[in-house]
């Protein structure tokens, strides 16, 4: 069973994707399709949360990412970030990429591929 936060990642996916045998040769997955990506460690980002009630990853999202990440030919989109106030304690919060984030920590790479957005007013 893996842990990331208090998330748990059913043990038969990872066995599935075969991550059990396999660790990255890099800081943070490839990624595709985006000009202004930059690496961000995984620490300045604030864990993402989902709403109570709501399962913490879904099999159809989170297995193809790990896949991609054990894949010599597979590139995934960076995550959307947005920067935070300097008083939140972390620089970034994740907009679009729940699963990329969690699925990174979960194999150990530091740093991830971002998008980073100016933060909006609520």
């Amino acid at each position: 069973m893996t842990i990331v936060e208090d998330y748990v990642i059913p043990p038969d996916w990872l066995t599935f994707c075969e991550i059990d045998s396999w660790h990255p040769s890099t800081n943070y997955y490839p990624w595709s399709g985006a000009a202004k990506v930059e690496v961000v460690d995984i620490e300045d980002i604030q864990p993402p949360r989902r709403n109570p009630g709501i399962e913490a990853f879904r099999k159809y999202k989170l297995v193809p990412v790990l896949l991609a990440f054990i894949s010599p030919e597979c590139a995934l989109p960076p995550v959307t970030l947005e920067l935070l106030p300097n008083a939140s304690g972390f620089r970034y919060r994740v907009t679009n990429g729940f699963h990329r984030f969690y699925a990174s920590r979960a194999v150990g790479y530091v740093s991830i591929p971002a998008i980073i957005n100016e933060a909006f007013e609520l």
